[in-house]
C-alpha cells in the first residue's frame, strides 16, 4: 500500500487510536520503514517511544520519524530515550526489535560458523545458538522490567533467534508475548499472486517453527489449490522457490529450509560471497544514517527501500490492526505451542496459524506434523530447549550438548570449537 504523502486527515478518520507504542531496538535505521506502514494503514498514535543504547543514532532516527510524521498530518510524537522504563511504562504494544552487539555481532556469529564449516544464520544452527547466549539475557531482562512496569503490554517480538526469544520470555514472565516473522506473509501474497486470488478467501495450513515453515494445503474459497499451486511452481520456475523439495515432497517451504537439506550448496554460496549479510547491513546503516541527519528528508531513501524490510507492512500493522479489531485475522505467528502441534511439548514456541482480534490469540489446531518434517522439528527444538537451559544456569556443557545434536552442526568437534570461540570473542562465562 503505498503512503499517504502530503494526505491529511483528522483524528476523527483515524481507522486506529493507540495511546502508546513503545520500540525497544528503536533506533534502527529501519524503524522509519514502520512509520511509513503505520501512515500508509492510517493508524493513529499519540505517542512512539523509541529506546535505544546509542544517543546519537537514536537522535537522528527520532527526529527523521518525527518529519515524516509531521509531513503526513499525524498527531504523533516521537521521542527517543535511553530508558527501558520510560519505553515500556503505559504502553498498549512493545515491539521488541534489539539486536545485542549490533549488526557486527551478526557478522561475528556468521563468520565463526564458516570457519568451522557450517552454514551461517543469525536464527538457525550454530549461529542461532550463539545469537541466543548473547541476546536472551538481554531480552528476558527487559521482558521483566515490562512485566514489573506495564504487564497487561502485548509485547511483539521481531528479535532474533525469535524462537528462543518467544520461548524465553513466555516461560519466564506471565507477559502476552507474540513474535511475527514476514517469511510466511511473504509466501503467501507471492502464492495469492500466482493463484489470482486476490479479493476471494484464502486459507493457508501453514506448520513448522520459526525460520521453518512449510505450507500444507491453500484453499480459496473452502477448495484445496494445493496440487495446482505446486504444479505451477515447477512449470514457471519462479525464482525463490526450492523447487527440488517441492517437487519431493509436494509442500512450500521457507526459504530457510534449504539450510537443512542443501547444506554443502548453502556453505559454498556463504564461503564464495565477498562478505556476509551481516557486514553489508553494518555498512549500509552508516550511509543510511547519514541520508537521514539531512533535515529536508521526509521520506524513507531508497537505500533503506533496498534491505526489502517487509516486516513492518506484512506483519507489525497488519497484528496491530487485528489486535484493535472485533472481526478476527488469521495470521501466521511464533508462540507457544499449547497442542497445536502434537509431536512438540505445549511449552515449546512453534510458528502456526493463529486468528486475532480485540478478544486474543485463538492458535489453530495442526495435529501432527508430517512424518518427513517429525524428526528435524523435534531435534530442532530439542537443540533450542537444552540451549536455552544452558542459558538460564549459565552452563557450557548443556550449550555444547544443544549445539552438537542441532541438525545443522551434528559435530561435537566443530562445536566445540565453534563454542570455545564464541565464548572467548563475546566475553561470555560459561561454567
Amino acid at each position: 500500500m503505498p503512503t499517504r504523502s502530503g494526505f491529511r486527515v483528522s483524528n476523527a478518520e483515524r481507522a486506529i487510536m493507540i495511546g502508546k507504542i513503545g520500540i525497544l531496538g528503536g533506533g534502527s535505521v529501519y524503524t522509519p520503514e514502520l512509520v511509513s506502514s503505520i501512515i500508509a494503514h492510517n493508524v493513529g498514535i499519540e505517542e512512539i517511544a523509541l529506546m535505544g543504547r546509542s544517543e546519537h543514532k537514536l537522535d537522528v532516527v527520532a527526529k527523521f520519524c518525527q518529519r515524516m510524521f509531521d509531513k503526513n498530518g499525524f498527531p504523533t510524537k516521537v521521542r527517543g530515550t535511553t530508558s527501558v522504563e520510560e519505553t515500556v511504562t503505559g504502553a498498549k504494544y512493545v515491539l521488541n526489535q534489539i539486536r545485542v552487539g549490533g549488526m557486527s555481532a551478526r557478522a561475528r556469529d556468521e563468520a565463526r560458523a564458516a570457519d568451522v564449516a557450517l552454514v551461517a544464520d543469525e536464527s538457525l544452527g550454530a549461529g542461532g545458538i550463539s545469537n541466543a547466549l548473547r541476546t536472551v539475557p538481554v531480552a528476558l531482562e527487559y521482558a521483566r522490567i515490562i512485566e514489573e512496569k506495564s504487564p497487561r503490554t502485548i509485547l511483539i517480538n521481531l528479535t532474533n533467534p525469535m524462537s528462543m526469544v518467544v520461548e524465553a520470555i513466555a516461560k519466564q514472565t506471565k507477559l502476552n508475548v507474540v513474535g511475527v516473522c514476514d517469511a510466511p506473509a511473504q509466501s503467501v501474497r507471492r502464492i495469492t499472486q500466482m493463484l489470482r486470488a486476490d479479493g476471494v478467501e484464502l486459507h493457508v495450513d501453514y506448520i513448522g517453527v520459526n525460520h521453518f515453515g512449510w505450507i500444507q494445503d491453500v484453499k480459496v474459497n473452502g477448495r484445496s489449490q494445493m496440487s495446482r499451486l505446486v504444479d505451477r511452481v515447477l512449470r514457471k520456475k519462479p525464482d525463490g522457490f526450492d523447487l527440488e523439495l517441492i517437487e519431493l515432497f509436494r509442500m512450500i517451504p521457507m526459504r530457510l529450509a534449504s539450510y537443512f537439506f542443501h547444506p554443502t550448496a548453502v556453505l559454498k554460496r556463504q564461503k564464495e560471497a565477498t562478505k556476509f549479510r551481516g557486514d553489508q547491513l553494518r555498512e549500509n546503516e552508516q550511509v543510511i544514517l547519514k541520508e537521514y541527519e539531512n533535515e529536508s528528508l521526509c521520506d524513507v531513501p531508497e537505500l533503506t527501500r533496498g534491505r526489502n524490510a517487509m516486516w513492518y507492512e506484512l506483519c507489525i500493522v497488519p497484528l496491530i490492526e487485528a489486535f484493535e479489531s472485533k472481526a478476527p485475522r488469521e495470521l501466521v505467528l511464533c508462540l507457544t505451542n499449547n497442542s497445536a502441534l502434537k509431536d512438540l511439548p505445549d511449552s515449546a514456541s512453534v510458528e502456526v496459524p493463529a486468528k486475532v482480534s480485540k478478544k486474543g490469540i485463538s492458535v489453530r489446531k495442526i495435529g501432527q506434523s508430517p512424518c518427513f518434517l517429525r524428526g528435524l522439528l523435534c531435534s530442532l527444538k530439542t537443540s533450542e530447549e537444552i540451549a536455552l537451559r544452558a542459558i538460564e544456569e549459565n552452563c557450557y556443557e548443556f550449550a555444547l550438548q544443544a549445539l552438537t545434536i542441532n541438525p545443522l552442526v551434528r559435530s561435537v568437534s566443530k562445536a566445540r570449537r565453534f563454542l570455545d570461540r564464541v565464548i572467548q570473542e563475546e566475553k561470555l562465562s560459561l561454567k
